[in-house]
């Protein structure tokens, strides 16, 4: 029988590569600060940045509480440089990267495309 991690993890990635047009997310009050995205990323689209105080303070009861245990580290994707392979979701044992749907909207009198999350 699987274990609980594979069926949650299995159930995450069909949610997540549901969503056609996306951009990854690192939700900060899940993530610890590990680095294993990192190492994952193809693109090297992730980095690790260090919250200040007041990040710390507007993150909610979790997300403060792991800053306490595992420290003030949080992964950040730049979505100029991610092709939302989502690598770093099945890397994740935190389940703190998702996927956020964007929409394309075409603003008629440019003619251009831009993306919203």
């Amino acid at each position: 029988m699987k274990n609980l991690k594979q069926i949650l993890l299995g159930k995450k990635m069909k949610q997540e590569f549901s969503i056609k047009d996306g951009i990854m997310t690192v939700d900060e009050s899940s993530c610890d600060g590990c680095g294993l995205c990192i190492d994952t990323c193809p693109q090297s689209a992730i980095s690790m940045i260090t919250l200040s105080a007041d990040d710390v303070k507007n993150l909610s009861f979790k997300g403060r509480l792991k800053v306490r245990i595992k420290g003030n580290q949080k992964a950040m994707i730049n979505p100029d440089v991610c092709t939302s392979c989502g690598l770093c979701i099945k890397q994740c044992h935190a389940f703190a990267v998702h996927t956020v749907e964007t929409q394309k909207q075409t603003f008629s009198s440019y003619g251009k495309e831009e993306l919203v999350a």
